[in-house]
C-alpha cells in the first residue's frame, strides 16, 4: 500500500485500510501540510528518536493516580529537555520532538510551551527579548500565562505569584 514508512507499521490497521484505499496520495497531503517531503522526513525522524527512546518508556497511563501521571510528566520533561540540549535542536525541532515525547496530554512544560513563550515571542520588548528569551527557550527558567477578566467573574482569588 502507500502507507510504507516505518511508522506505519505501528499503525492501527482500520486507518492503514482507509489510507491505502483514498482517492488521493495521502503522502502529497502530508507532505503539503508539513512543509514538504524534507521537513516530513526530519518530523518522522524526530518522532522515532523520542517514540524509540526506551527512557520515555512507561506504564499506560490509564492505570496511573494523577499524581503518578504528574510525576511521570515532570519527569519526562526535564528528560527532554536535557535530551534536547544536548541535540541542539533548533525551535521547530524541539516542538515536534516535544510532541512526540510528551504526546497530546496537559503536561507540566504545557503552559510554557502555549502561552508563556508565544507571549514573549509577540508582545516582549527588544529589551524584555534580550533578558528572557533565551532562557525561557532553553528551559532554563519555566514560565506561565495568567489572566483575568475585569468584571467577568473569571475566579482567580487562589492564584498567588510573584512579580520580578
Amino acid at each position: 500500500g502507500r502507507c510504507s514508512d516505518k511508522m506505519a507499521s505501528k499503525m492501527n490497521p482500520d486507518l492503514r485500510k482507509e489510507r491505502d484505499g483514498a482517492s488521493f496520495d495521502p503522502e502529497m497531503i502530508t507532505n503539503f501540510l508539513h512543509g514538504g517531503p524534507k521537513k516530513v522526513k526530519r518530523k518522522r525522524e524526530l518522532e522515532s528518536l523520542a517514540l524509540n527512546d526506551p527512557d520515555f518508556k512507561h506504564e499506560d497511563l490509564n492505570f496511573m493516580s494523577r499524581e503518578q501521571q504528574y510525576e511521570t510528566f515532570v519527569w519526562k520533561s526535564l528528560l527532554m529537555v536535557t535530551k534536547m540540549k544536548a541535540q541542539k535542536m533548533g525551535d521547530w525541532d524541539r516542538q515536534i520532538y516535544k510532541d512526540a515525547v510528551l504526546g497530546v496530554n496537559a503536561h507540566p512544560l504545557g503552559l510554557h510551551s502555549s502561552m508563556f513563550l508565544p507571549t514573549i515571542y509577540k508582545q516582549a520588548s527588544d529589551q524584555q527579548k534580550d533578558k528572557w528569551l533565551k532562557m525561557a527557550e532553553e528551559y532554563a527558567i519555566v514560565g506561565t500565562y495568567a489572566q483575568t477578566e475585569m468584571g467577568h467573574g473569571t475566579f482567580i482569588r487562589g492564584l498567588e505569584t510573584t512579580a520580578t
